[in-house]
C-alpha cells in the first residue's frame, strides 16, 4: 500500500472478517464513496422522502411523522469492494484498516 500517491483512484476489496467496530464503520464509510454506491445512496433516500407520512396525532395541531429506517447498501462483509480517489485522509484512514483490505490501484 506504500506505493499508493495521493490522487490516483484506488480499488480496496474486503478479503478478511472486521474484528472491531471502529474498523468495520472505517470500512463502510470508505466504501460509501464509491460513486455507484453514492448514486444508490441518493435513490434509496429519494424512496424514504416519498414515503415519509404525516399524520395528526390525538386530533391536534401538533404533526407525527413516520419515517423508513435507512438501508444501507454497504456493510463491510468480506467480498465487498469499491472504487474511488484516494485522498491524503483517505490514505490515512486505509492505514488503519489494511489489515482486513487489499488495495489496489485501478
Amino acid at each position: 500500500m506504500s506505493d499508493i500517491a495521493p490522487g490516483i483512484t484506488v480499488t480496496v476489496k474486503i478479503v478478511k472478517p472486521v474484528k472491531s467496530e471502529g474498523a468495520r464503520k472505517t470500512l463502510v464509510r470508505l466504501l460509501s464513496k464509491d460513486p455507484a454506491i453514492v448514486k444508490e445512496n441518493k435513490r434509496l433516500k429519494k424512496v424514504r422522502e416519498a414515503n415519509q407520512t404525516m399524520s395528526t396525532r390525538g386530533g391536534r395541531w401538533r404533526v407525527w411523522e413516520s419515517r423508513l429506517v435507512k438501508q444501507r447498501p454497504v456493510t463491510a462483509a468480506v467480498g465487498e469492494e469499491g472504487t474511488f480517489l484516494a485522498t491524503a485522509d483517505v490514505l490515512r484512514d486505509l492505514r488503519g484498516v489494511e489489515k482486513f483490505v487489499e488495495v489496489s490501484a485501478a
